[in-house]
C-alpha cells in the first residue's frame, strides 16, 4: 500500500544490499533472543521506506510478527504513534495474565488508549509515569513469535514517544524484538546510545544507472542524451530520478529537467485543476490526514486515485495519508479560511473515537478559520489526553492558551468556559502535586460561580469539594470546616454524593483540630446523605467512601479506640484501590500501622509501617517516609530495642533535614534522644533533646516543645 503502482513509479531496490544484509543479520540475532534497535537515517526520498519494505517482505515470510506505526499518527496527541498502534493491535494481545501484560498494566493501558483522565491523587507523579511506561513497553514486547516493530517518520514524533522508545530500547537485551526506526537527519528525536545507526546515502553513478535500467524497460526509446540528462538531474537521488523518468513518460517531447525539483514542478504544472486542487487541500490538512477527510474536501475519491498512483499521496500507518509534493509547502491555498472550516467540518463527521483523537487537527482548523469558540471543546479534549498520559505541564499550557481565547468571547459564554477551564487547570496542578496553584485555580472557578447565570448545583458542589480537599492537604483545617458550612448555605445537599464528600473532608479537619465528637456527628450526617445518593460504582463514590472511613478511623483513634480504628483504615485500603488514589492508599497503610501500635499489636504495626515505607520510598514521598521512620522508632522504643529506634530516628531525621520541617525534626530528635538515653549516651542525648526543644519553639509546635522539655527533665534526673 505504500508503494506506487507498477504502471508508474514502483521503485526497485537498488544499491541497498549492505544495509539489507546488516538488517537481516540483526534480525537473526533478535530471533535468538538478542534484541536490537536500529535507526535508519537519511534524507527524504533516498529509499528508507523501500529498504524497510524489502526487510518486511523477508521477515514476514520467516515467521516474524510485523507491527508498523508512524510518527505522524494522531499529530499532537501524546504518544500518538503508540496509541494508534496498540489500539489497532488489541486483538493480538495475549490474554491477561498469560503474556507480558499484567491485569494492573492492562487497566493502565486501557485508560491510556481511551484517554481516560486519572482519578484520585497520585502519591508520586514520577512513579505513576514510570508504571505507565512499563506497561506500554510490556505491551510492545513479543509474546510467542519474534517481532519486527517499525516506526516511520520518527522526526515527527512527540516527546512522550521519545521517552517510551528510550525505555523500550533499554529492555531489548534478552527480547526477540527488532526495532526499526526511520528518521530524517536533523530532527529533535534523540537516537539512543545503544542503537545501531545505518545511513542511507545517495546512489553512486553505477547504482543510479541500474535503477534507471530497471525502471525503464529495455525497449523504451530514450536517446543517450535524454538518459544522461535524466541521470544528471537526479544526482543520485532515487526519488528525483523516479520523478524525472515519470515526467519523461508523461511528456516525452519535453527536454530533460536540470534538477529534481524542476522535474517535480513540471509534473505539478501538468496536473488537471481538480488534481491540483486536491493537492492544495492536502497541503492545508498538514503533514498527515485521514483519507476520508481529504475525500470530503475534494468531493469524493475519484480525484485521489490518480494522485495515489502517480506518487503524490503516500500511505502511512493507521489508515492515514501524507502528501509527497514538497513544493506545495510554499504555495498558499486560495480561500484558506473557508478551506480550514470545511476541513474541520470533515473531521467532525468522522466516527466519535477517531474524532476525539484528532482534537489537535480540529482545533487548528477552527482557529485558522477564525472561529476560536469552535476550537475550545477540542482544546479541552487535547488537554485531557495529556492528563491521561500523566503530562500535566503540557496540559496546563493548553489550558492557559484556552483561557486567553475564552476571555475574548461574549461575557456569558466567556464565564461558562472560564469556570470549566479554571477547574480543569486546578485538576492538572493537583496531578502535578502543585497544591497552592490548584487552590488558586479552584478559587477562581468558585468566584465565577457567583457571577452571571448560576451553574448547575453539581458543578458548584464539585468545585467546592475539590477546594476543600486541597485545603485539607495544606493543613488549613479551619478553612475546610468553613467551606463545609458554606456548602450547606448554598443548598448543595441536592447533590448527596458530593455533599457527603464535603462532610467527610470537614470531619477530617475537625479530627485534626481535636474536635472528635463534632467530627463523629458530621460523619453521621454524611452517611445519611450518602444513603440518599444514587448507587454507583465509579471512582467518585469510591473516593467518598475512602474519605469517610479514614475520618471515622481518625475519630476512633482520637477517642482511644485503636482496635476499631484498624477496621476503618482497612476499609480505606479497599476503597482507595477502587478510586485509584495512591496518596490515600499510602496514608491508610501508615494509619493502620499507627492504630495497631496503639492497640499493642507490635507485629502487625511493624508489618504495616514497613508496607507504608515501601510504598512511600517507591513514590519518592520523603515526608511520608520520615513520619513512618518516626512511627517505627516509637515502636522499637516500646519494644525496648533502643538500637533499632536510634537507627530509624537517624534515617527519618536525614529526610526531615532535607524537607526543612521544624516540627518533624523536633519529633525525630526527641525519639532519638530517648533512644540514646536508654543506650547510656547521655551527652549526645542531651544535645538532641536541646535541639528538639529549640526547633519546636521556632516552628510554633507547642506540644512537641513540651515533650522535648519533659525528656530533658528525665535526662537531668538520670544524671
Amino acid at each position: 500500500m505504500r508503494r506506487w503502482a507498477p504502471t508508474v513509479c514502483q521503485p526497485p531496490l537498488v544499491g541497498r544490499g549492505p544495509q539489507l544484509g546488516r538488517l537481516m543479520a540483526l534480525a537473526a540475532e533478535a530471533r535468538r533472543g538478542l534484541g536490537h534497535a536500529v535507526w535508519l537515517v537519511g534524507e527524504a526520498g533516498l529509499g528508507k521506506s523501500r529498504l524497510k519494505d524489502a526487510l518486511v517482505e523477508r521477515l514476514a515470510g520467516e515467521g516474524f510478527e510485523v507491527w508498523e506505526g508512524s510518527g505522524m499518527a494522531l499529530p499532537g496527541t501524546p504518544a500518538g504513534p503508540f496509541r494508534e498502534l496498540l489500539d489497532a493491535t488489541r486483538g493480538l494481545q495475549p490474554p491477561t495474565g498469560v503474556g507480558r501484560v499484567s491485569s494492573s498494566e492492562a487497566e493502565l493501558l486501557g485508560r491510556f488508549l481511551e484517554g481516560r483522565e486519572r482519578q484520585g491523587v497520585p502519591a508520586s507523579l514520577a512513579a505513576e509515569r514510570t508504571a505507565l511506561l512499563d506497561a506500554l513497553c510490556h505491551a510492545l514486547m513479543p509474546h510467542r513469535r519474534p517481532r519486527l516493530l517499525v516506526l516511520e517518520d520518527w522526526q515527527h514524533a512527540d516527546p512522550l514517544s521519545h521517552a517510551l522508545i528510550e525505555a523500550l530500547v533499554g529492555r531489548l537485551l534478552h527480547t526477540p524484538l527488532l526495532l526499526l526506526v526511520l528518521q530524517r537527519p536533523g530532527g529533535t528525536a534523540p537516537v539512543p546510545v545503544s542503537a545501531t545507526v545505518l545511513s542511507v546515502e545517495p546512489l553512486g553513478p553505477e547504482e543510479a544507472s541500474s535503477l534507471y535500467a530497471q525502471r525503464l524497460p529495455s525497449h523504451a526509446e530514450v536517446s543517450p542524451d535524454m538518459r544522461e540528462g535524466l541521470l544528471r538531474c537526479a544526482a543520485g537521488h532515487p526519488l528525483h530520478l523516479l520523478h524525472a523518468i515519470t515526467l519523461h513518460e508523461e511528456q516525452p517531447e519535453a527536454e530533460a529537467p536540470r534538477t529534481g525539483a524542476e522535474a517535480l514542478t513540471a509534473r505539478l504544472e501538468s496536473l488537471s485543476p481538480v488534481q491540483r486542487e486536491a493537492l492544495q487541500a492536502a497541503s492545508v490538512l498538514g503533514p498527515s490526514f485521514p483519507r476520508p477527510v481529504l475525500g470530503a474536501l475534494v468531493g469524493g475519491y475519484t480525484p485521489l486515485a490518480w494522485l495515489e498512483v502517480g506518487g503524490w499521496l503516500r500511505a502511512v500507518a493507521g489508515g492515514r495519508y501524507t502528501w509527497a509534493a514538497s513544493v506545495l509547502e510554499h504555495e498558499a491555498a486560495p480561500d484558506a479560511p473557508a478551506l480550514h472550516r470545511r476541513a474541520a467540518e470533515a473531521y467532525e463527521a468522522l466516527p466519535v473515537e477517531l474524532r476525539r483523537r484528532c482534537c489537535v487537527e480540529l482545533a487548528r482548523h477552527w482557529l485558522s478559520a477564525g472561529l476560536p469558540e469552535r476550537a475550545l471543546p477540542h482544546l479541552l479534549e487535547l488537554a485531557g489526553w495529556h492528563r491521561a498520559a500523566l503530562e500535566p505541564v503540557t496540559a496546563l499550557g493548553v489550558y492557559r492558551f484556552s483561557i486567553g481565547m475564552a476571555l475574548g468571547l461574549e461575557p456569558e459564554t466567556s464565564r461558562a468556559w472560564l469556570r470549566v477551564l479554571w477547574e480543569h487547570m486546578g485538576d492538572a496542578h493537583r496531578l502535578a502535586g502543585e497544591r497552592p496553584e490548584a487552590e488558586y485555580a479552584w478559587r477562581n472557578a468558585r468566584s465565577l460561580d457567583t457571577q452571571g447565570r448560576a451553574p448547575a448545583p453539581e458543578d458548584r458542589a464539585r468545585r467546592l469539594d475539590k477546594l476543600a480537599s486541597v485545603l485539607l492537604s495544606l493543613g488549613r483545617h479551619e478553612e475546610v470546616v468553613a467551606l463545609g458550612e458554606e456548602g450547606h448555605r448554598e443548598g448543595l445537599e441536592a447533590v448527596p454524593t458530593l455533599a457527603a464528600a464535603l462532610d467527610a473532608h470537614a470531619s477530617l479537619a475537625l479530627c485534626a483540630l481535636g474536635r472528635f465528637e463534632q467530627a463523629r456527628t458530621r460523619l453521621r450526617l454524611a452517611r445519611e446523605r450518602l444513603r440518599l445518593a444514587p448507587q454507583e460504582t465509579g471512582p467518585t463514590r469510591a473516593s467518598v467512601e475512602a474519605a469517610l472511613h479514614r475520618a471515622m478511623g481518625d475519630v476512633l483513634m482520637g477517642l482511644g479506640q485503636p482496635e476499631q480504628a484498624t477496621l476503618e483504615y482497612g476499609a480505606v485500603l479497599r476503597w482507595s484501590e477502587r478510586s485509584g488514589d495512591t496518596w490515600e492508599h499510602s496514608i491508610a497503610l501508615f494509619s493502620l500501622g499507627d492504630a495497631h501500635a496503639r492497640a499493642g499489636d507490635r507485629e502487625r504495626a511493624t508489618h504495616f509501617f514497613q508496607l507504608a515505607l515501601d510504598v512511600k520510598s517507591r513514590t519518592g514521598d520523603r515526608w511520608g517516609m520520615a513520619y513512618t521512620h518516626h512511627g517505627l522508632a516509637l515502636l522499637h522504643t516500646q519494644a525496648d530495642a533502643p538500637e533499632l529506634a536510634k537507627e530509624d530516628a537517624v534515617r527519618g531525621l536525614q529526610l526531615a533535614a532535607v524537607l526543612e520541617d521544624g516540627r518533624l525534626k523536633s519529633l525525630l530528635r526527641c525519639v532519638l534522644g530517648r533512644a540514646q538515653l536508654r543506650l547510656g549516651e547521655l551527652e549526645e542525648a542531651g544535645r538532641q533533646l536541646q535541639l528538639a526543644a529549640q526547633e519546636a519553639a521556632a516552628a510554633g509546635a507547642r506540644p512537641e516543645q513540651l515533650q522535648a522539655e519533659a525528656a530533658l527533665r528525665a535526662l537531668d534526673a538520670r544524671r
